[in-house]
């Protein structure tokens, strides 16, 4: 039975993982215009930390990749927690912009993305039947930080200003080094078994170790550069960089593009939280079938792309509230659910003997998140309207399933 202790605790880690993650990123969004008058800076500062936090997040996969391979997922994934809870404290404590934007890049950002990997790796280890569901419940807890933490951090503002809930910000993520703490990582099972040749032979290399030589083959090893070469890592790295940019690019445009529509900013928020909704049921709604091979996740990725493109393409000829409503929802349903595919079609793909190193090099292509802020401010000052940049960022989830499409075209997955 895959859900046993040992799962359920795997399950837990990564949605506490992802919830506290989407805790800061939200509850930062929150307190932004407070910062801003605090340090009397101006917004695209506040801005700025905020995207060096995610970029560092992204580039820090691949030390992930190191850092696994030479203490292990358990002790690594506590001592990220940790250092990330300490980082989110130190804001709360910071006298300059400059101290926060140390705390968040330096810090949190890359403890982020060390815990993310690595959780990611626990859950293709464990799971095999009920993957695609264990992915799901990981995701969902970044739906339950949209639906929860803007109104609770708003709460800790009021009453206890910007530094008490920075304070607090950082207790509830200690919550992450108790989920870190419960799991049971066994060893891989793919992990060679050194045998009395091996040892001989390795006793005789020794000399040629220290090397550059020796010191470059360690490295490339470490972090598998062979894979960039190989054609079905590109298919789950484009259907991600397809996904990213498009979400990415609601959660920072939406609320003003209905503004520039003519809805007021308390309606605009107001309509994210269908989306907060439709992204925790997107979580879960291919698992089920997938898990009982009711459906190819290739299949399922194909429609969700097209269903997540569909949503921001009609975005122009929609005006009213109802009709918001409900291409919010469909936006924020198929942008998790293509998130939870990515994680079963990288483990199909490329097994699991390379999800480390999988996982680290797709957050390292952080191009997604430049584009996803680049475009649609770009294009609206050129026109003066979001409709456009919608309609174009809308495409780039059906054109990442051009990979995929080969792919299955050529029978190599």
């Amino acid at each position: 039975m895959e859900f046993n202790a040992s799962g359920c605790f795997i399950a837990l880690l990564a949605f506490t993982n992802n919830l506290i993650f989407g805790c800061v990123v939200k509850s930062i969004g929150v307190l932004l215009p407070t910062l801003r008058d605090q340090f009397t800076a101006q917004t695209w500062i506040i801005g700025i930390m905020v995207a060096a936090m995610g970029l560092m997040s992204d580039v820090s996969g691949l030390i992930a990749v190191v850092l696994e391979g030479r203490f292990g997922c358990r002790p690594v994934l506590i001592v990220s927690s940790v250092v990330a809870s300490v980082g989110l404290i130190l804001v709360g404590l910071a006298s300059s912009t400059i101290h926060i934007a140390l705390a968040l890049a330096v810090i949190v950002g890359p403890s982020f993305g060390i815990i993310v990997v690595l959780s990611k790796v626990l859950l293709g280890r464990h799971f095999s039947e009920h993957y695609a569901l264990a992915c799901g419940i990981g995701h969902a807890g970044k739906a339950v930080a949209l639906l929860a933490f803007a109104p609770m951090t708003q709460l800790f503002l009021d009453t206890y200003g910007w530094r008490g809930a920075s304070l607090l910000i950082g207790g509830i993520s200690m919550h992450q080094i108790a989920s870190a703490s419960v799991v049971q990582v066994k060893n891989p099972q793919y992990q060679a078994v050194t045998g009395r040749g091996d040892e001989n032979l390795h006793s005789d290399n020794t000399t040629h170790t220290n090397s550059p030589k020796a010191f470059y083959m360690r490295i490339v090893r470490a972090i598998d550069l062979g894979i960039l070469l190989e054609f079905n890592f590109w298919i789950v790295l484009m259907c991600n960089f397809g996904v990213t940019t498009a979400f990415n690019s609601w959660l920072l445009y939406f609320v003003p593009h209905l503004q520039v529509k003519g809805f007021s900013p308390t309606v605009a928020a107001s309509l994210c939280s269908a989306a907060a909704v439709g992204y925790f049921l997107g979580t879960i709604i291919w698992g089920p079938f997938i898990d009982k091979g009711l459906i190819k996740c290739s299949t399922a990725m194909i429609i969700s792309n097209l269903m997540l493109s569909l949503s921001f393409v009609v975005d122009p000829w929609m005006n009213d509230v109802l009709s918001y409503v409900f291409s919010t929802f469909v936006c924020g349903m198929f942008a998790s659910a293509v998130y939870t595919l990515v994680d079963v079609l990288t483990k199909d793909v490329l097994g699991i003997e390379r999800l480390v190193s999988a996982f680290g090099w797709m957050r390292t292509f952080f191009f997604a998140r430049l584009i996803s802020g680049f475009v649609p401010g770009w294009i609206y000052e050129k026109r003066g309207s979001y409709d456009l940049a919608f309609i174009v960022i809308g495409l780039l989830p059906t054109a990442s399933l051009i990979p995929l499409v080969i792919g299955l075209l050529r029978k190599e997955i």
